[in-house]
């Protein structure tokens, strides 16, 4: 009977949570911009298909600031009800396995975020190096604008704009990512 089960994740690549990371910044009354990123990254590459998916644990953002984090987990992101973002995409990994180690490729990535209960394709400019070990690592080259429109959390931004007496915070914020599959 458990050899007649389908082999599940045999051909995945698992994210190294270690060697990842998602940052965004955010800018407040027109001048402040602030780093932030999320600490706890999940994914799979499935190296027959191509197929990636990236995970965000939202309650992890980091701003730096804990009473922040916690209203934009509860404000912002509403992490009771959405927990998690996740970005799927899909590579060409015949082009990938045709890469020597140390090699660099610049792909252009298409795919579909959803956060917040919407989905919004975006893409993203990454280099993608092949590693010693048959790993991969892709990190953006340049950020990618993501509209909190797209995900109707303007609702939540003015709660946070509220919140801390601000008279602006960007709707759009820059996303620029690193990340490694083994």
């Amino acid at each position: 009977l458990a050899l007649s089960l389908p082999l599940v994740g045999l051909n995945a690549l698992e994210l190294d949570k270690d060697s990842s990371v998602l940052n965004f910044v955010t800018v407040k009354n027109d001048s402040v911009a602030e780093l932030m990123s999320f600490t706890s990254l999940s994914g799979s590459l499935d190296d027959e298909t191509g197929k990636a998916e990236l995970n965000i644990d939202l309650s992890s953002v980091a701003s730096g600031v804990d009473i922040r984090n916690d209203r934009m987990r509860e404000h912002l992101f509403q992490i009771d009800k959405f927990p998690t973002a996740t970005y799927t995409t899909e590579l060409d990994m015949a082009e990938l396995k045709a890469m020597s180690a140390g090699e660099q490729k610049p792909i252009d990535l298409k795919g579909d975020l959803k956060l917040h209960g919407k989905t919004a394709a975006v893409s993203f400019k990454v280099i993608v190096t092949k590693l010693k070990d048959g790993s991969y690592h892709a990190a953006t080259s340049a950020p990618t604008f993501i509209s909190a429109s797209s995900f109707e959390l303007e609702p939540g931004i003015s709660k946070l704009r509220s919140l801390a007496s601000l008279a602006s915070i960007d709707l759009v914020v820059p996303v620029t990512f690193s990340v490694v599959f083994k």
